[in-house]
């Protein structure tokens, strides 16, 4: 596919909100310290609503959702949001999703993909050592108003699986690469990549997808330390069960950041006064001017 190229006139910025967030599958039996789905549904939904009213290019990247928690999360954000994905186990409902929403009255979802973080991507299989089906949900989006172009991906890899993490790092980056292209490598649109990755920034799928040849960056760095909210070392909090590490797993990468200017930075509490967890994960969330292609009609 060839696109229309910005003419010279083209000018201003888009501000852009992402947030990736595992929202913890719908057990049937949580674990000491975790309440049922029904209980956490309506806390997690309303600080998705919270942290994205008056963001109307916001993107919500999500994992571990099961098809009946995706139907309570679409009824809780209403018909303003669309959204692409499908289950890891056959492609359509059976599994976890790692679905990505998105405003419909500011973008244009143009293609959409899943694959699976395998050998063989193209149908639902497990991958390398891992202990379950994993995918990426991957979208090529365009802004209604001006045609801005932005590819979101949502990703969780592998809890298990060594060798598949680091092996779905790679195919990651083969992935941001072919849709970064597009058909036209003289004109790289950027990539933003949100997910539950199961690897701190010392493991070797971050630094896969981190190394100086990857053309990703961890967005977190491009925020200057003393912009960042939260506490940066830890989105993994567990439910305070017994043998758990709360750790840093969760991130935000971009790859040609070139142009784009990020502005915040932050990673949300996952439990208040009340005691209730919402997820074992925190929510992380980074705020962005995306260059625009003003006055270019899609």
């Amino acid at each position: 596919m060839t696109r229309k190229r910005p003419s010279p006139e083209c000018s201003g910025t888009i501000p852009l909100r992402l947030i990736t967030f595992n929202v913890r599958y719908a057990t049937p039996s949580p674990v000491p310290g975790e309440e049922l789905w029904s209980v956490r549904c309506p806390k997690l939904c309303a600080q998705l609503k919270f942290v994205t009213s008056g963001h109307p290019s916001a993107f919500i990247c999500l994992q571990e959702v099961l098809h009946s928690q995706l139907q309570d999360i679409e009824a809780h954000l209403g018909p303003s949001w669309g959204r692409i994905g499908c289950g890891r186990e056959d492609g359509k409902q059976a599994g976890e999703f790692s679905p990505i929403f998105f405003r419909l009255d500011t973008w244009r979802c143009e293609r959409n993909r899943t694959y699976w973080l395998s050998t063989t991507p193209d149908v639902p299989s497990r991958g390398w050592d891992a202990a379950l089906e994993r995918v990426v949900t991957t979208g090529l989006f365009r802004h209604r108003q001006f045609g801005t172009e932005a590819v979101v991906m949502a990703t969780h890899l592998d809890h298990v699986g060594v060798a598949a993490r680091e092996e779905s790092a790679k195919l990651l980056l083969r992935l941001a690469g072919a849709w970064a292209d597009g058909g036209d490598a003289d004109h790289q649109l950027p990539v933003l990549l949100g997910g539950d990755f199961n690897s701190t920034p010392d493991d070797a799928a971050y630094q896969t997808l981190t190394a100086p040849d990857s053309g990703m960056d961890d967005v977190s760095y491009l925020v200057p330390e003393e912009a960042r909210y939260g506490n940066q070392e830890i989105t993994y909090t567990s439910f305070g069960e017994p043998g758990e590490i709360p750790k840093r797993i969760d991130f935000i990468f971009v790859r040609q950041s070139g142009g784009i200017k990020f502005s915040t930075f932050g990673i949300l509490s996952n439990r208040f006064d009340d005691g209730v967890f919402l997820s074992d994960h925190r929510a992380v969330v980074t705020d962005m001017e995306l260059p625009a292609e003003a006055n270019c009609t899609p």
